[in-house]
């Protein structure tokens, strides 16, 4: 029995194979067109996972993927952020830094996961420009571990980074996501004149705390 169950930890390669299946859970049906639940699917997202928990590199914002685990020590929740330093890009192509290269896999497509996340890139470069902050790319909890409080704790734990940091924190919120992210602090961005339309997803943003000098009165 694990003593990490039910607790936010980080994720290593020996998970992978579970964050794959946690991924493509969340990505059934229309996102399989996107994110193929195949041979050159799984071999796309492993080596994504495997650069974000791989060395840190200069040309990129630095990756954390946390997980829940279950009493068995599975992942049955995780997320994906990245600390983005000031001036560092996340605009345009710039999710291809990030996640792994597909052009040398059969079935994957290169157009098809621009399509997800380069609107997804723009609302948020809307939102932060080059200002560095945390960035919440993913958060997922196996349907057969919701209800839990898994998908709080993940994001809490990430905010709690942010603050640590001193820097704000960003998220692209769906319509499930939205009560976690308001009890997060999280705090809905009206874009939609500047971006010519309703962005994919509603861009959240967490401000960095306001810290109060001890000898305040």
């Amino acid at each position: 029995m694990s003593n990490q169950a039910g607790k936010v930890s980080l994720a290593n390669t020996d998970d992978i194979t579970d964050l794959i299946e946690i991924f493509w859970e969340a990505f059934s049906g229309p996102g399989e067109v996107i994110f193929p639940h195949t041979d050159g699917g799984r071999k796309w997202l492993q080596r994504s996972f495997e650069n974000f928990l791989g060395q840190k590199s200069y040309y990129r914002p630095e990756s954390k993927v946390a997980v829940v685990r279950n009493l068995n020590s599975r992942p049955v929740a995780l997320v994906i952020a990245h600390v983005v330093r000031p001036g560092q890009s996340i605009a345009g192509k710039s999710w291809k830094t990030r996640w792994g290269r597909c052009d040398d896999i059969p079935g994957m497509s290169e157009e098809k996961l621009g399509e997800f996340f380069d609107p997804l890139a723009r609302a948020q470069y809307l939102v932060v420009g080059k200002e560095g902050h945390v960035f919440i790319e993913l958060v997922m909890t196996k349907s057969t571990s919701r209800g839990r409080g898994y998908a709080s704790a993940l994001v809490g734990w990430v905010t709690k980074l942010a603050d640590n940091l001193d820097i704000p924190c960003y998220l692209d919120a769906g319509m499930r996501g939205l009560g976690i992210c308001d009890r997060c602090g999280f705090k809905a961005q009206d874009i939609e004149m500047r971006y010519g339309g309703p962005p994919p997803c509603t861009p959240m943003l967490r401000s960095k705390t306001v810290r109060v000098p001890r000898d305040a009165s």
